[in-house]
């Protein structure tokens, strides 16, 4: 990591929302499945964050949906090998996000954050899979970027270290051109976890470490409206995602659980369900089948909690435990276009495991074995973050 960076001048904001036991499993980032046009499928991808920061690129098993590691490619960034904003050792969140990698809507760009040296990575994606580093985005003005958010030709970050996000138009030679930046600050201190735009493209919702998830209008030219600070029925809105243009469901990691909201013309929360406990710890990471019918919760214990979704948002508990394979911090995951399986990471094993879903239940069943995206540690954890499919 950069020496006499802004990240060591922020340590006092970035740790004071919440008690530090609460928040120890979570970090990474995730993506909603998309459908590949006349571009790859059957793909997965994350990031190492090492000091040489490289995507490892996994072939999907259309047969039963297991995993193949294929290759990496450098980012040409540094990622944090492990570290923290304020450069203490992580306990498997050294990003603190979810959505650290994601890819274009037409499948054929995928997005890296390199917090290291406070850069973003953009890659072509070809027929096959395989990636080609495009550009490394370098940033003179935001520091730590940990989560992004692609909608319609444009790219949004949330940069840690300076707690802001960045709205960029995406060029076809991958690079980045700001167009506006907007502070997290309004109404208090703000710790930035995600980003994530609604489908429609009318709105981005930054979730937090603080008890707020501020929402933002996006213009026709891909800006940033006027913030909108929405306080919360949970104390840590780590994450969220949508289901429709509409209903935002999201995680909470102090209580463990899981709440919902419906998303008003004027960028306020309405809450459909108040938090739902799952008697689990840490829950950090969400994925919502592409249906809208079932939610998975990645806890730090190292479980993956199970919820029903109605029509409406309503939100029920179905299996608290719906898969626990022993392995600590069940982090990032992401749910196949198709709804048929789930991938998820376990962060501080460097892990990625495979799981059928069961549609008309909800349940989880292993597939494959687990692949490695970084070298197991042993009680070391792993510096791996993000997760994103085709």
């Amino acid at each position: 990591m950069k020496k006499n960076s802004p990240h060591s001048r922020l340590s006092t904001f970035v740790l004071a929302a919440v008690a530090a036991a609460a928040l120890a499993g979570c970090g990474g980032g995730s993506s909603d499945a998309v459908a590949p046009t006349a571009a790859a499928s059957n793909q997965l991808y994350s990031e190492t964050n090492a000091t040489s920061n490289t995507i490892v690129r996994m072939a999907r098993s259309t047969a039963d949906g297991s995993l193949t590691v294929t290759d990496s490619t450098s980012t040409g960034g540094v990622g944090t090998n492990g570290l923290t904003v304020t450069g203490t050792a992580a306990a498997a969140n050294s990003l603190a996000s979810q959505f650290a990698v994601t890819t274009s809507s037409d499948g054929k760009t995928l997005f890296a954050v390199n917090a290291g040296d406070d850069s973003i990575s953009s890659f072509s994606i070809d027929s096959t899979g395989k990636l080609t580093l495009l550009k490394k985005n370098s940033s003179a003005i935001g520091s730590f970027p940990n989560s992004l958010a692609y909608s319609k030709g444009y790219l949004y970050a949330a940069y840690l270290g300076t707690s802001q996000v960045i709205a960029y138009k995406v060029g076809s030679d991958g690079s980045l051109t700001a167009i506006n930046t907007k502070p997290l600050a309004a109404g208090g201190a703000f710790v930035p976890t995600q980003v994530k735009a609604s489908p429609d493209g009318a709105f981005l919702l930054v979730g937090s470490k603080s008890s707020a998830i501020i929402s933002y209008p996006i213009s026709a030219d891909g800006s940033l409206g006027a913030a909108v600070r929405n306080a919360t029925t949970i104390a840590v809105p780590f994450d969220g995602v949508f289901v429709g243009n509409r209903i935002y469901v999201a995680a909470d990691v102090a209580t463990a659980s899981l709440a919902s909201y419906t998303l008003n013309a004027d960028g306020t929360l309405t809450p459909i369900s108040s938090a739902l406990t799952n008697g689990q710890t840490a829950s950090c990471w969400l994925s919502i089948t592409p249906n809208g019918k079932w939610a998975y919760v990645g806890n730090g214990s190292g479980s993956i909690s199970l919820y029903s979704v109605s029509a409406t948002g309503a939100l029920a508990l179905v299996n608290a435990t719906a898969a626990n394979e022993g392995i600590a911090v069940a982090g990032d995951s992401w749910i196949s276009a198709d709804g048929k399986y789930l991938y998820s990471t376990y962060l501080k094993d460097g892990s990625v495991v495979s799981y059928s879903i069961n549609d008309a239940t909800g349940a989880l069943t292993k597939v494959g074995t687990k692949v490695q995206v970084t070298p197991a540690n042993g009680t070391a954890s792993s510096s791996m973050q993000g997760l994103v499919g085709l």
